[in-house]
């Protein structure tokens, strides 16, 4: 099934020789293997499939968590580790990022693995001791098709690891990927239920993904977000009104009938009505779990995250509690937020761990840029969306011209970060908006002709 994605046999190929590779480089790897992989949602669940496939091969390892890699994190991971004569026994794995530094890593001598699905600067899957297992070398989307836990997860099957699965489906819905699965996506979804790892999919409203009083999974829900019902007080009042207990936990037939129909003056059903993953964890609902770990990241609690993926009683407990303050912060910062507009683009001015995902939130009929200060820099966040991207929009494409500001950036078409000194803002946003515009109306001089 896997080979039915590959355009030709030549390529799917390559994909199990780099695949054999890496395995084979691991399980004959006899010192400490370093994981450093992403904060968020798709890096935390990328980090669970290699510590639990690390620990199944009986490896000694050591994860890290990280928000971003950089030329200096590498430089103080290589120096850090380095033992008196300049060697290292140590085979570093970089999950959800390092395709932009392969060629630095190559130049410290690094022993290294790279599982991203991040466009890579370099499309070699081996370079002297890096080796690199990117979606986009075998032509696979990682913006849509794969996310870095489908790529970690690709390695654990070839083990026969066919239970972490599940971990792939939650990060894939972590980065967005899901509405709908396809491409490789759509494969190891296909695989998680042939081997009952998912267990159903349900068509039922999102509030009953959460094991709270409806009213509290209406108040912190942000996807959707509806300011309408932003306090407890409107909440309960509506759900009386309709003749729903507020502190009912799950809602089923008629119940459920009657809150979307009330919903639907706020919103599409679309956004109400949702799959539900039900995969085999303590914590039943992939959506959940996948929100849990993104919070747990966002709040510099990615220890505890990893102890959720892991299925941790104390975790999972503490974690939950994480998500519920997390999320009642999102829902005073969106009241707060004040939107600012150019020509093509809006922005805002946010806290640190969350413009990404407030950006995404807000997000309407033009691409949204989250910014927060950090030592003499603004961090950058921008997201688009489906429609938007088929009017051209390229935010990874624009977020890159942050190099010419003294500053870095990329990542995705539909989701995309920079970084830049401070004082470069203004100047910044104004090309981003002129590239942004550009990107639209380029697409809609096309389709005219």
């Amino acid at each position: 099934m896997i080979a039915s994605i590959f355009k030709d046999e030549e390529l799917y190929l390559r994909y199990k020789n780099t695949v054999e590779d890496i395995i084979k480089r691991i399980k004959g790897h006899e010192g400490l293997i370093r994981v450093i992989t992403h904060y968020d949602a798709d890096g935390i669940s990328s980090g669970a499939i290699i510590i639990k496939m690390l620990y199944r091969l009986n490896k000694d390892f050591h994860l890290s968590i990280v928000e971003h890699l950089s030329e200096k994190t590498l430089s103080d991971i290589c120096n850090k580790n380095k033992g008196q004569n300049g060697s290292s026994d140590i085979l570093y794995i970089f999950c959800d990022m390092g395709s932009s530094y392969m060629d630095i890593m190559v130049e410290m001598g690094l022993n290294a693995i790279i599982l991203d699905h991040h466009p890579p600067t370099m499309k070699y899957t081996k370079i002297e001791n890096v080796y690199q297992f990117n979606a986009h070398i075998f032509n696979i989307d990682g913006a849509k098709e794969i996310s870095a836990s489908g790529i970690c997860y690709l390695l654990a099957r070839e083990l026969g690891y066919y239970d972490l699965s599940i971990f792939a489906i939650v990060g894939s819905i972590g980065d967005m990927q899901h509405d709908p699965f396809i491409g490789m996506n759509k494969i190891i979804l296909n695989e998680a239920r042939e081997y009952r790892h998912l267990r159903s999919i349900l068509k039922d409203i999102v509030y009953n993904c959460y094991d709270l009083p409806i009213w509290k999974s209406i108040l912190y829900s942000t996807c959707p977000y509806i300011k309408e019902l932003g306090n407890k007080e409107n909440i309960i009042k509506l759900l009386k009104e309709i003749g729903i207990d507020p502190n009912k936990i799950y809602l089923e037939g008629e119940e459920r009938d009657k809150l979307v129909s009330a919903l639907k003056k706020y919103v599409d059903e679309s956004q109400i009505v949702v799959d539900r993953y039900i995969i085999n964890h303590k914590i039943e609902d992939a959506f959940y779990l996948s929100e849990i770990l993104s919070a747990c990241g966002k709040r510099d609690m990615g220890s505890v995250g990893i102890g959720v993926a892991l299925g941790d009683e104390e975790c999972i407990r503490i974690g939950k509690d994480i998500y519920l303050k997390y999320k009642k912060d999102i829902i005073n910062q969106l009241k707060e937020i004040k939107l600012h507009r150019l020509n093509n683009i809006e922005y805002f001015f946010g806290k640190k761990g969350t413009i990404g995902h407030m950006a995404s939130l807000l997000l309407r009929d033009r691409p949204i840029i989250g910014i927060h200060e950090e030592e003499g820099y603004y961090k950058i966040s921008s997201r688009g969306n489906k429609n938007l991207i088929n009017r051209g929009l390229n935010l990874s494409e624009a977020m890159s011209i942050a190099s010419e500001f003294g500053g870095s950036g990329g990542g995705h078409n539909i989701a995309s970060g920079a970084k830049i000194p401070k004082i470069y803002l203004e100047a910044f946003l104004r090309r981003v908006d002129e590239i942004v515009g550009k990107q639209m109306k380029q697409i809609n001089k096309d389709t005219l002709n």
